[in-house]
């Protein structure tokens, strides 16, 4: 049984053991689980499907621009093109190589090296954990012990937490390659160089563009609650989501499976809504991005077709290129 197989099967245990658990703990009545679903808005739903082809249209956008930032052009639509059929990889896959195949789509058209194509897909990885960490920042302030009462100051405080930590963390390796045993640290000046671009005057536009496209993200989760007759301000959904996001990457479910309903039926238990009701969201939600999502994406690896077996191998090459360094010690 080789390594992958292992870790999904531990995940698939996990999702199990923490559904079932959340199963005992919660009161749970059927009849009212499938009858938010006959009772809910079928033409708001579906208005909501469009979300996940928004999003992902202005992120690689933002790609877009960070390939350039690399003396590189890499055309809007095949940005588009190699982020929508990254997704549907990245959900398919156990290993989640769904990143790697933009990595590959990139090389593929553009004359560009392993070690810069991979550093636009990190840097662009850091504007979306930036606004995943903000946000659960302040969930954290919010629902936990400090109990902040306002959603719009717990926010306001979770951004700046954040940028002050990935400014001081920007400085701090600086200041780390200065001295002489690091500056050849390879991992090191390679995480540099991919935070970097999230600092400074031009990472504003980069920053814009983030916020619009998690704007676009919550607008079309409140449509989902809305056809649930839930009504939730956008700074709530931002709140919940961003916690049930750092919850669901968390390595011990499959896809986020159980952690992502756990904490969704914690959370909405705040705001008076019942487990039932927050278990159907889930689902929803899962439809709408995850399934949905990946269908169209599917369209996209048709029209643009990767091998499997060569993002496998460029993962190798990932692998034994940050290696490098320690088999050298």
């Amino acid at each position: 049984m080789g390594k992958t197989t292992r870790s999904l099967i531990l995940k698939i245990i996990g999702s199990t053991l923490i559904l079932w658990l959340l199963f005992r703990f919660i009161d749970f009545d059927l009849a009212s689980f499938l009858e938010a679903f006959r009772k809910m808005n079928l033409p708001l739903y579906l208005f909501s499907l469009s979300g996940v082809i928004i999003v992902l249209a202005i992120k690689s956008y933002r790609w877009h621009l960070i390939i350039r930032s690399e003396g590189q052009h890499y055309p809007v639509f095949k940005s588009f093109g190699a982020y929508m059929a990254s997704y549907t990889i990245g959900i398919v896959t156990p290993g989640r190589i769904g990143e790697i195949a933009r990595l590959y789509y990139l090389r593929q058209d553009c004359a560009i090296g392993f070690l810069p194509a991979f550093r636009t897909i990190v840097s662009d990885r850091v504007f979306d954990l930036g606004v995943l960490v903000m946000m659960a920042f302040a969930g954290i302030l919010h629902f936990g012990p400090l109990a902040v009462a306002n959603p719009y100051f717990a926010a306001m405080a979770g951004i700046l937490i954040f940028f002050a930590g990935l400014i001081s963390g920007v400085l701090l390796i600086r200041k780390m390659l200065a001295i002489k045993r690091f500056e050849h640290l390879s991992a090191l000046v390679f995480v540099y160089d991919s935070l970097r671009i999230a600092i400074g005057r031009k990472s504003i536009k980069l920053w814009l563009i983030t916020f619009l496209a998690y704007l676009a993200f919550y607008a079309s989760v409140g449509l989902i609650f809305k056809a649930l007759d839930i009504e939730l301000a956008l700074v709530d959904i931002a709140i919940v989501l961003s916690v049930v996001g750092l919850a669901s990457i968390l390595p011990i479910s499959w896809a986020g499976f159980g952690t992502r309903e756990m904490t969704l039926v914690y959370l909405l238990g705040f705001y008076g809504i019942a487990a039932e009701t927050a278990l159907s969201f889930s689902l929803l939600q899962f439809l709408a991005f995850f399934l949905w999502g990946s269908l169209i994406g599917l369209i996209f690896w048709f029209l643009m077709p990767v091998s499997l077996e060569n993002l496998k191998e460029d993962t190798k090459v990932l692998k034994e290129v940050f290696s490098r360094r320690k088999d050298k010690k």
